[in-house]
């Protein structure tokens, strides 16, 4: 072989072997589903189709070398989708979430997990410099639920909201909490064979532009510490915490913490920006049934509200006999009309007369808190028009219906998504008929938004809704397969 031929061989050998790579990347770019697909949770996710920063189901556990200071153990990433992203062990300090990992491509970028004035800081050894004062920082052990809204102090929040703080924030933090591998110390079995996350131990909601998070009707405050008791970290609590003159110097450690943040949500998800709806995209994660259950009777607990029994399959009266909560808005803007709502009021009236069902007439706004939740905590069935009254199926046993009365040629995500998450059936209803999934699939987010705030009365068919509930009540009592 001639000097020339030799010199040229090496370089054939590139030629051919980056021209194999190319072709796989094209072949993977024309075969691998879209992201929509993805997002729609139609298509299962290979863990050999992403890179570590993408894939959802990988551990690195194994990958990570051991750290070299006992007292620093290196971040890990869990898994979870932008907005709802689960750490173990990382530090904060100072207005910046650190992370200590000599591999940062196991690790989301930025701003998948947050945005804001929060600083995200990735330091590659336990010895670098920035970590000074981090093997004293004070421990806050267990599961944390840390809300990075109000990071940013000219953008809107949204936690003043009962739906967007405890469905969206809330149930979307437990839910990616429960989307992860845990440990034995940190499950619990809540049927045969069924283990599930335990409560997160705490919420922070550290953030000074944060303070609003209360409503004007106490509900949110009312909801966070029926489930967190005292273990509630707001803003003022937060700098207590974070003075550099504390025995810890202001650093705080969080072995397991989940990081919610509106604004990743929104930028990193297509299903989220499809349907506008910030839990949209970790409500379709993988999670074991039953995942809220631990959650939903921490709240019972703390209100001395008797446990329900455990509701045998999907759809199934939690008795012999159903029981239907109406929630009646007639006392707000958005309501039935007139007529309607008489003709709801005899078609319950006449089904509890002949046994069919067991039902609760509830005006919301005339209870206190802790009776509206004992109102929905053994039902079978929640109806009522579109409104926070229907977020209140977070405390119906999983495996329930709910029925939203909506105008014609409206329709919202809210209460689907929560229902969906938690193995509701949701049934959106127009005036005469029901919308079937593949029709509110293909409606535009936010569909006829204005005709539920235009203040109009909302028709609806007595005959029709007396039909659907005998044949819903008929499948809940096992008459009808």
């Amino acid at each position: 072989m001639s000097m020339t031929q030799c010199q040229w061989q090496p370089l054939k050998t590139l030629f051919f072997y980056l021209a194999a790579v190319t072709l796989l990347i094209v072949l993977s770019f024309y075969f691998y589903p879209s992201m929509a697909e993805i997002a729609s949770n139609k298509i299962s996710l290979p863990e050999i189709a992403l890179p570590p920063f993408l894939n959802l189901s990988a551990s690195y556990t194994e990958s990570l070398p051991i750290s070299a200071d006992p007292t620093i153990s290196y971040t890990k990433w869990l898994g979870g989708v932008p907005g709802y992203q689960v750490f173990q062990n990382i530090w904060v300090k100072s207005g910046a979430i650190y992370l200590v990992n000599p591999q940062r491509s196991t690790v989301p970028g930025m701003s998948r997990v947050i945005s804001g004035d929060t600083r995200w800081e990735i330091m590659r050894q336990t010895d670098d410099p920035a970590l000074h004062g981090a093997r004293d920082a004070l421990i806050l052990d267990g599961s944390t639920v840390f809300l990075n809204d109000g990071a940013k102090t000219d953008s809107w929040h949204y936690l003043s909201s009962y739906y967007h703080l405890v469905a969206e924030v809330l149930l979307g933090g437990i839910t990616a909490l429960a989307s992860v591998p845990a440990t034995r110390e940190m499950v619990e079995e809540v049927r045969t064979g069924v283990e599930v996350p335990k409560v997160p131990n705490r919420i922070a909601i550290p953030w000074p532009a944060a303070e609003g998070w209360r409503d004007p009707d106490g509900v949110n405050e009312f909801m966070v510490k029926g489930i967190f008791g005292t273990d509630i970290l707001e803003p003022i609590n937060w700098k207590v915490l974070s003075e550099p003159t504390t025995p810890h110097h202001g650093w705080i450690f969080m072995p397991r913490v989940v990081i919610i943040d509106r604004w990743a949500a929104h930028r990193h998800n297509p299903l989220t920006d499809a349907v506008n709806k910030m839990s949209a995209s970790i409500f379709v994660r993988p999670h074991p049934p039953f995942f809220f259950t631990p959650t939903r009777l921490a709240l019972l607990s703390h209100l001395s509200i008797p446990v329900p029994p455990a509701r045998m399959q999907p759809q199934r009266s939690l008795r012999k006999i159903p029981k239907i909560v109406y929630v009646d808005r007639q006392d707000t803007s958005r309501k039935l009309s007139a007529t309607a709502h008489a003709e709801l009021a005899v078609v319950l009236g006449e089904m509890e007369a002949v046994g069919k069902a067991t039902v609760g007439h509830k005006k919301m706004s005339k209870l206190v808190l802790p009776e509206q939740i004992e109102a929905v905590a053994d039902a079978d069935i929640l109806i009522g028009v579109h409104g926070d009254g229907l977020t209140h199926q977070m405390w119906m046993p999983e495996g329930g219906v709910v029925i939203e009365l909506l105008p014609p040629d409206s329709f919202m995500r809210e209460n689907q998504i929560v229902a969906d998450v938690l193995n509701h059936q949701f049934i959106p209803v127009w005036e005469d008929r029901a919308l079937s999934r593949e029709e509110w699939d293909s409606l535009p987010r936010q569909h006829g938004e204005h005709l539920l705030n235009n203040g109009e009365d909302i028709p609806l068919d007595g005959t029709f809704l007396r039909l659907l509930l005998e044949e819903v009540i008929q499948r809940m009592t096992g008459e009808l397969t």
